[in-house]
């Protein structure tokens, strides 16, 4: 069944049917510097066995797809359990599909009478160079009651002074529009760009509180196997701006 959201550019395919009230929150991935929202969502439909439920296409981003134990994945899928939705994106998105994706999501989120759309992201820190793995800062910037609540009842610190920009600022001017709420996550990683699985970890924990299924979330996993995943989203990275790979290692994370 395919649905046309908002832009010409962007379709929700969905491979089961999504009652508009049925789920309360959506998390939100997309590639940034450090990969720190990607692994926390990956992690996340790990551990909480989320099922596919949807993926989302555009002529531009339709020209990858990936293979998974033989399964064909889309770059940018919908996972679903319980009140929770997870959106991944493992496309790069160019500037000029920056709004199409973001404006596809806004609809799909009141379309489905989401209440809260909750954005994971990196912000690059020297600071993060010097810091232990479990003192890495993460920081919420929520936008309305039901998110600043959240932010408070999961400890967390909130932005003071700063500006965000891209689609998370996108959908966060959207729900202060709309009288909504919403938040984005931020956690400490590296001024370069390497992948951070601890940065991951920390962020994922307070996720966890937030949907209250922080005993069903292996954390751990990602320290764990931190190497592996570095390597992991190397290639992943690689893949996604190669439109034909040089060799066939390039096809395989």
């Amino acid at each position: 069944m395919s649905e046309k959201i908002g832009s010409t550019e962007f379709r929700v395919i969905t491979e089961e049917k999504i009652e508009p009230g049925v789920f309360s929150k959506l998390v939100i991935a997309i590639p940034e510097i450090g990969l720190v929202g990607l692994l926390a969502l990956r992690q996340l439909v790990r551990s909480l066995k989320m099922k596919r439920v949807g993926f989302l296409v555009s002529d531009p981003t339709s020209v990858v797809i990936r293979f998974e134990n033989k399964v064909p994945q889309p770059p940018i899928r919908l996972f679903a359990t319980d009140d929770i939705l997870a959106l991944i994106i493992e496309s790069q998105i160019s500037p000029a599909l920056i709004i199409p994706l973001t404006k596809a999501i806004i609809n799909f989120i009141d379309e489905k009478e989401i209440s809260m759309p909750i954005m994971l992201a990196s912000a690059p820190s020297q600071a993060r160079l010097s810091r232990a793995d479990n003192e890495i800062l993460v920081i919420a910037a929520p936008v309305g009651e039901e998110a600043i609540n959240a932010s408070k009842n999961a400890g967390l610190r909130t932005i003071n002074n700063g500006t965000l920009a891209g689609p998370y600022a996108y959908l966060l001017t959207d729900r202060l529009i709309k009288r909504k709420s919403g938040m984005v996550l931020l956690s400490e990683t590296f001024p370069q760009p390497i992948a951070d699985p601890a940065s991951a970890a920390q962020i994922l924990k307070f996720l966890g509180k937030i949907l209250g299924k922080e005993d069903q979330i292996d954390v751990g996993e990602l320290l764990k196997h931190a190497e592996e995943l570095k390597l992991e989203m190397q290639k992943l990275e690689k893949a996604t701006r190669s439109k034909l790979p040089h060799e066939i290692s390039e096809l395989y994370t």
